[in-house]
Order: C-alpha cells, then sequence, then structure tokens
C-alpha cells in the first residue's frame, strides 16, 4: 500500500512538472529576446462608410451616401521583433484581394434631414476598388508572468477605402411635385467614385493569457487624432468634392484572437477585429472639370465615417 501512494505522489509531482515546464515554454517562446517572427494570412472585411453633405449655415443634412462592402477576400501580412525583454516591435498590414460584395444607397433633402427624403437612388451593382491598411506599433510590456502579460501600445496606422457605383435606380423631386420622376441609369455606367483615407496614430493596451499550447489574446486602440479625408467624384455631371473632414477624428478598435502553437516555429491564429471610425466633419472644395470653377465650402459643409470587421485566419513561423 505504501508502494502505490509513493508511486501515485510521484506521478502527480511528475505530471505538475512537466505542465510547469510547459507553461514556462510557452512563456519564453511568446517573449524571446532577439525572436523575429513572420506572419502570412488571409481574412474577410465587413462594414460600411457614410457620407454626409451639410447645410454649413443651418446645420442640416442635404445629403447621405451609404457605402457598404460584404465578405471582401484579404491578404494579411505582418513582422514582430523583440529587442529588449520589455518592448516588442510590430509591423503589419493587409489589402483586398478582390472586390467582394457592395451596395451603395444615396439620400438628398430639399427640405432639410427633419422632412423626408426628396431624392434616392439605389446602385446594387458597386463593387470595392480599394481597401488596405499599414500599422506600425511598439508595445512595452508592464506585466510579465508565466501565463499572463500586459502592455501599453504606441502606434500609428493609415487606412484607405473606395467604391465604385454604376447603373442603379432613382426617384426624384422635380421642380414641379415631390418623388415624380423615377427610373433606372445605363447598367455598367459608372456614376460615382468615393474613397475614404483615414491617417491615425493611436494609443492601446494588449493582454495575452496562456494556457498549455493556446494563447487568448486581446487589444483595445484609441486615437483622437484622426486625419479624414474623402474624394467624392461624380462622372455624370463631371462635379468633384474634396473633403479635409478635420484632424482631430476619433477611432477606437477591439480585436481578439486565439493561437494555437503547433510546434517552437509555427503557430496558428484565428481572430475577429471592429474598428470604428466615428463621424469627423469639415470643409469641402467643389471642382468643376466641365466649367473649370473651382471654390470652398467652409464650415461644417461634409463628413465621414467608417466602421468594419475583419475575420482572419493566420499562420506565423519564428525565425
Amino acid at each position: 500500500m505504501k508502494g502505490r501512494k509513493t508511486l501515485l505522489w510521484l506521478g502527480l509531482a511528475t505530471l505538475g512538472t512537466e505542465a510547469l515546464a510547459e507553461a514556462q515554454t510557452t512563456r519564453e517562446e511568446q517573449f524571446q529576446l532577439g525572436a523575429v517572427r513572420a506572419s502570412v494570412g488571409v481574412g474577410l472585411l465587413n462594414g460600411q462608410a457614410q457620407e454626409r453633405v451639410y447645410d454649413p449655415y443651418s446645420g442640416q443634412k442635404i445629403s447621405h451616401l451609404n457605402w457598404r462592402m460584404k465578405e471582401v477576400p484579404t491578404l494579411h501580412l505582418g513582422l514582430s521583433y523583440q529587442p529588449v525583454n520589455w518592448l516588442s516591435l510590430d509591423l503589419t498590414g493587409w489589402t483586398r484581394v478582390a472586390k467582394g460584395d457592395a451596395h451603395m444607397k444615396d439620400y438628398d433633402w430639399l427640405d432639410g434631414e427633419h422632412a423626408d427624403w426628396s431624392d434616392y437612388s439605389d446602385h446594387p451593382d458597386t463593387q470595392v476598388t480599394k481597401a488596405w491598411q499599414a500599422d506600425i506599433a511598439a508595445t512595452a510590456w508592464a506585466l510579465k508572468r508565466d501565463h499572463l502579460a500586459l502592455g501599453v501600445m504606441l502606434g500609428y496606422q493609415r487606412n484607405q477605402f473606395g467604391w465604385h457605383a454604376r447603373g442603379g435606380r432613382y426617384i426624384y423631386s422635380s421642380d414641379e411635385g415631390f418623388r415624380d420622376e423615377s427610373g433606372e441609369f445605363p447598367a455598367g455606367e459608372k456614376g460615382i467614385s468615393y474613397q475614404q483615407t483615414y491617417d491615425t496614430p493611436y494609443l492601446g493596451l494588449v493582454g495575452l493569457y496562456h494556457f498549455r499550447n493556446w494563447t487568448l489574446e486581446g487589444r483595445f486602440k484609441y486615437s483622437q487624432w484622426v486625419r479624414a479625408r474623402d474624394h467624392d467624384r461624380h462622372h455624370l455631371t463631371g462635379v468633384n468634392y474634396e473633403g479635409e473632414n478635420g484632424n482631430n477624428g476619433r477611432m477606437h478598435s477591439l480585436g481578439v484572437a486565439l493561437t494555437y502553437q503547433v510546434n517552437p516555429r509555427f503557430s496558428l491564429k484565428a481572430g475577429v477585429d471592429h474598428q470604428v471610425y466615428a463621424e469627423t466633419k469639415g470643409s469641402t472644395l467643389i471642382n468643376d472639370t466641365q466649367s473649370g470653377d473651382r471654390f470652398r465650402v467652409e464650415g461644417n459643409a461634409s463628413s465621414q465615417s467608417a466602421r468594419t470587421t475583419m475575420s482572419t485566419l493566420a499562420l506565423t513561423y519564428a525565425f
């Protein structure tokens, strides 16, 4: 009986030692000094962007365009380097690799946004022509334990989104009536092209929790220093609108990911990231390419905003 108890205690001690060693190995692999990690992955982008035009004197909304994107395939690349024990450097980016599904709807108001819309157009034949993000960040690790790590991020990212809307149908109001004109645009004819750009320095928090070969990761980013610009080109009328929508916009994002350590070199990571650029307003430069007239509408004449969700699956290799 005593021999059996001794064997039992030896077995439990061995399992405990192996579990501790496994946790320590996971921690050391995650924070190995001088380690370089390269990742490649794929993703699906969903979301929408809002384009609004305001009367700068009354503040009433006079136009609202909703640009959607659905299941846009993306390619993701990344590099990570840890030069010292408390610091990690990351360079990541993604870009669309196919056009995906998109849709644009355009509403206009003659009597201000509190009245019913007066003009409407629907454009199911809309394509995502541009979608990408580049991000560089430094993380200072304030806390490290065998299973837990917490860090503070300082970073900068740049985003661009672009669409082409073709064809579609419309309901317009004439001088003699309300919503009294309707019809369809020629199929395939380019109507409106739109692009948003965001330049974003940000602060953030990151947390890692290790269990056996698994790592749960959470990231939060915040900025109130977003430089927002947009460009709207109306192909049928030849009028272009360039919005300078401020340098103090807000952005926040929340990402979660789960990583499985296949071996000391390879790991597989699945994640979801939700990102919001809040509405920011500014002036608009109007350029009539047919007449050559150019003039700027000052004040809060236009605005832009965007909301996206990215789902990813990536493979990481440690050198």
